[in-house]
């Protein structure tokens, strides 16, 4: 008990050129770095190292062969993110990623990365910034919203290093019998129609285009642009505000690649 009560002692003033505190135990060396700690306590059943982060971890008195300070981790000088787990689960029209970390060096995050089953690359759609650098276990999560318009997609993490490496993570899928791809290119009638003054147009594409929906008056003038875009093949829907126009007749139109079509509404106030 005395070497302990000395580490604290040893550890309340300045450590100059000790970058990081290894922990010897029964089971091998776990380490981190002293600029991350914010406090360490004593009680009868072990150790208990505080983080910065919030996160805490103890080691049992029993499991503990000594302390040292250093400006070289001890053990695997080279321990990368272990990546422990990674899952997803459908939570209505959202997919939400869940991973967790047992222990964290140099991380900077991750990447999210998804694929389309009938797509060849995958496409960047988020970052998580990772704990930095940490010996406890940490835990993520990324919400993926609205992606169930279409059925089967592909998630990967690609962790990236302060030092601009890198490093992916296996591939996990996610699949709905609700989501199914359209079949047919349909433009839908807005609903309600007559309307006032917000309605709803909704339309489907089959294959990965860029695409337009637009709004015209009775002399061809082009009144509000709502769809300018790239998109996946899925079921869409977008709200048409028209407070500040006047009553009359009114066309939309949608185009996505070579396909295009128009229809005509009635705004009536």
């Amino acid at each position: 008990m005395k070497r302990f009560w000395f580490f604290l002692l040893f550890i309340s003033g300045h450590i100059f050129c000790q970058d990081y505190i290894n922990v010897q135990t029964t089971s091998g060396y776990k380490h981190d770095f002293l600029s991350n700690i914010k406090n360490i306590t004593f009680d009868g059943s072990g150790v208990n190292f505080k983080l910065k982060s919030g996160s805490n971890a103890m080691e049992s008195m029993d499991g503990i062969i000594d302390i040292t300070f250093g400006g070289e981790p001890l053990g695997d000088e080279s321990l990368p993110v272990e990546l422990v787990s990674f899952s997803a689960r459908q939570q209505g029209k959202d997919v939400t990623l869940f991973w967790e970390t047992a222990a964290e060096v140099n991380n900077l995050g991750f990447e999210i990365e998804r694929k389309h089953r009938a797509a060849s690359n995958w496409e960047k759609i988020g970052f998580v910034q990772g704990e930095g650098n940490s010996s406890t276990p940490v835990s993520y999560t990324y919400c993926d919203k609205n992606a169930m318009k279409y059925n089967g997609l592909g998630y990967r993490l690609k962790q990236l290093d302060n030092d601009g490496s890198f490093e992916y993570s296996p591939e996990i899928s996610v699949s709905s019998e609700k989501a199914i791809l359209p079949t047919d290119f349909r433009l839908h009638h807005n609903f309600p129609n007559p309307f006032n003054p917000i309605t709803r147009i909704t339309y489907e594409i089959v294959a990965e285009n860029f695409t337009t929906l637009i709004i015209y008056d009775l002399n061809g003038r082009e009144i509000s642009t709502l769809v300018n875009e790239n998109q996946q093949p899925g079921k869409y829907q977008v709200d048409f505000q028209a407070g500040e126009l006047s009553s009359g007749v009114y066309f939309y139109r949608l185009t996505s690649g070579e396909n295009t079509k128009l229809i005509k509404m009635l705004l009536m106030k």
